[in-house]
């Protein structure tokens, strides 16, 4: 299954069997990216919501009053956020946010506790959760699941009868290679490229070199942070690059060279007990709205508006029959 591990595994030193190796790359990236993960990721919480808004009014029925809601990979909340903000927020009445990463359980908490509805943290897998859910969310997480047949029959497991499955900011497998989204793609980087740059005498440094002054004036940053922790807790011998970590941590999307991001049909088969009631898509100059120009925020809302579906991320949700 993570076989294509290997070269990186033998290249880190490391001893770890490739599905140990994933566990304990994941776990401690994790941990300390969640110092960061807002900071860094604001274009989701900037872009996102639109979104799960457009899969809640997707729906024909919706839950009226007591809904129990389960985020698996919560990270710092964001999507947790994104329900409690949309139509059906005021019918929650329990979350339970789950994520391997207890530092990102720590940064959920911090949210949770101003959210007025009950909540509770699990630090662990699906199979740590033992009741079901209503309303299931699954943000930014699938292509990080090493056998996703095997989890996603776990989440069906955890639903209630007509239970609800969101799942978004997926890579699209479908539509990556699309003629239209690639040009599209490209019309955006040359559009940036026209813009006039500032020279900056750092920009004309090598990356390398930056990173080795930086160590030098003690100034790390996370990616540092990490090789340091993996290299204390002896899971690697040799420093990876921040190309080698995300290679280990983000396992299903379009730079993957095994598997380049998530197909729907592949979805339908593996949730064949739900009913789709739509897949959305978004990303059609391949970055979210919001780290688009303007005028290209207008484009995108146009796609966004008429339910095209060659975007770079694709959004679902689905209804357990």
């Amino acid at each position: 299954m993570l076989t294509h591990l290997t070269p990186i595994i033998q290249k880190t030193g490391s001893m770890l069997s490739p599905e140990q190796f994933h566990e304990k790359i994941n776990v401690v990236f994790h941990d300390f990216e969640s110092e960061q993960y807002d900071h860094l990721h604001q274009n989701m919480w900037e872009s996102l919501q639109e979104q799960v808004d457009l899969l809640v009014g997707d729906l024909s029925d919706v839950p009226k009053e007591g809904v129990k809601l389960l985020d698996i990979g919560c990270g710092t909340g964001l999507s947790t956020k994104l329900i409690l903000d949309s139509k059906i927020g005021t019918v929650v009445e329990s979350v339970t946010l789950l994520d391997t990463s207890p530092q990102m359980l720590k940064q959920a908490e911090k949210k949770a506790s101003r959210w007025n509805v009950q909540y509770t943290l699990i630090n662990g897998h699906l199979n740590s959760v033992n009741e079901k859910f209503d309303i299931i969310i699954i943000c930014s997480v699938l292509h990080h699941i090493p056998d996703l047949p095997v989890f996603l029959k776990e989440v069906d497991q955890k639903l209630n009868p007509n239970g609800i499955l969101i799942h978004l900011q997926d890579p699209n497998f479908d539509f990556l290679q699309d003629s239209v989204y690639l040009e599209k793609k490209g019309e955006y980087r040359k559009h940036l490229n026209s813009k006039k740059k500032k020279f900056r005498f750092s920009n004309v440094i090598p990356k390398k070199l930056k990173r080795t002054l930086k160590r030098s004036l003690g100034r790390y940053d996370y990616i540092d942070k990490i090789n340091n922790q993996l290299l204390r807790e002896n899971i690697i011998k040799k420093r990876m690059s921040a190309d080698d970590l995300w290679s280990v941590t983000d396992l299903h999307v379009e730079t993957n060279e095994i598997v380049k991001g998530i197909s729907l049909e592949f979805l339908k088969l593996q949730l064949s007990g739900f009913k789709l009631i739509n897949m959305r898509s978004y990303g059609f100059y391949g970055l979210l709205c919001s780290e688009l120009s303007e005028m290209y925020q207008e484009k995108e809302k146009e796609c966004i508006s008429t339910n095209q579906k060659n975007g770079r991320f694709l959004s679902c949700i689905w209804v357990k029959k």
